[in-house]
């Protein structure tokens, strides 16, 4: 397939090439971190869960005040034409809100115009991930407290996620000072415990994540017991098999948590199989 723009971007209403995209120094997602965003991937050329995203987008602006650029209809409109004009068989859209563009100060500025940015890329092969698996690192978790938000100010967990490559992880997990574990740097986390399904409840500590709600589905299709309930570290290195769930990625077996061996099973495999069947068709 001709791609007639290998990677794009579109800025404020208008599409251009990504290597034109910018914005303006002052833009207070770039100062501040003061911008939130979604990241949404296609199946079969359809964007998977898009209202699902969209409401998650809203939820965090609402949250940070921001308003809603444009329409939800009409963003709806601009991400299908970015993945048209992008043109690759599957398509990674990310999509981030900030407050847009004021003289460097903390206060929110009297008259709003956020900034809307969008870019297409091809979407990554992430098949080594789900057959071969991962290793984790456990990490105290130092982030704010409101997870849920989607917030571009993510420095804790590039931190975090750079802390496991030197130790020869390929993620990490973070753990409050009671053991309860939330989250990875870019995904939910589940194991199996007694037959059952585990994964830790929605809160401030962690997103809620769309696909861990499918993943949840699917599980619960295929018979098995899936429970929304704190997960210790404990329980993590008792687990019977874990996996880690995310857009791009999907389900991404555990190997090890710091160091420690976590079985290899079919549930993951199982689960997996599953979700596509319900949500990928």
């Amino acid at each position: 397939m001709v791609r007639p723009v290998p990677e794009i971007a579109y800025i404020n209403g208008t599409f251009l090439p990504l290597e034109e995209a910018k914005v303006p120094v002052e833009d207070r997602g770039y100062q501040f971190a003061d911008a939130v965003y979604e990241v949404v991937r296609t199946y079969h050329g359809r964007p998977f869960a898009l209202d699902e995203h969209l409401a998650r987008l809203c939820h965090s602006l609402a949250a940070v005040q921001i308003p809603l650029p444009c329409p939800v209809d009409q963003l709806k409109t601009v991400i299908g034409e970015i993945i048209r004009r992008a043109g690759f068989a599957e398509t990674l859209v990310y999509l981030q809100i900030s407050r847009g563009v004021a003289k460097r100060h903390r206060g929110f500025p009297e008259h709003q115009h956020p900034t809307l940015v969008l870019t297409a890329r091809e979407l990554p092969d992430t098949r080594h991930l789900r057959e071969h698996g991962l290793t984790v690192i456990t990490v105290p978790d130092n982030r704010w407290g409101r997870c849920d938000i989607k917030s571009v100010g993510l420095l804790a967990n590039v931190l975090a996620y750079h802390a496991a490559h030197q130790a020869g992880a390929g993620d990490a997990i973070f753990v409050e000072a009671d053991g309860t574990v939330n989250e990875a740097t870019a995904a939910n986390v589940f194991i199996l415990r007694h037959g059952e399904l585990l994964t830790p409840p929605e809160s401030y500590r962690i997103l809620s994540g769309i696909t861990r709600h499918k993943i949840l589905d699917a599980a619960r299709a295929a018979g098995i017991p899936a429970l929304e309930r704190r997960v210790t570290r404990a329980d993590l290195l008792a687990a019977e098999e874990a996996f880690l769930s995310s857009t791009t990625a999907e389900v991404v077996p555990i190997l090890a948590v710091d160091g420690h061996p976590i079985p290899a099973g079919p549930l993951a495999r199982r689960i997996y199989e599953q979700f596509l069947k319900m949500f990928a068709g």
